[in-house]
């Protein structure tokens, strides 16, 4: 059963909350990094996966996404405040993600 994700991206700095859907969030990173790279040069390079839903349906994953779009960059903040609330990269490579679970980390925010 494919899985649907919606997702809320930023750069390094935050300065930007880009709102989106995919199927497939490996994939769809490497094309935003790509497309940025390419097309871009001078844009904010968006990396950091600061929030992320799955849903099991199409129709619902769409719908929360136009919701999330139509927040103010403050009603943003607080969602990913709610599940991520030092704003850490939720897409870190699979050995990271492990040395983290074995390691204690301090987060200064």
């Amino acid at each position: 059963m494919t899985s649907h994700i919606v997702y809320i991206i930023t750069d390094s700095n935050r300065a930007y909350l880009e709102v989106g859907y995919c199927t497939d969030m490996p994939a769809r990173l490497q094309e935003i990094h790509h497309t940025s790279s390419v097309l871009f040069d001078g844009s904010p390079k968006l990396s950091n996966v600061v929030y992320m839903e799955i849903f099991q349906s199409k129709e619902k994953a769409l719908s929360y996404r136009d919701t999330i779009r139509h927040f103010t960059r403050m009603q943003r903040e607080k969602l990913i405040r709610l599940k991520n609330p030092n704003w850490l990269n939720l897409n870190v490579s699979s050995s990271y993600r492990k040395r983290l679970n074995n390691e204690k980390v301090v987060v200064y925010a």
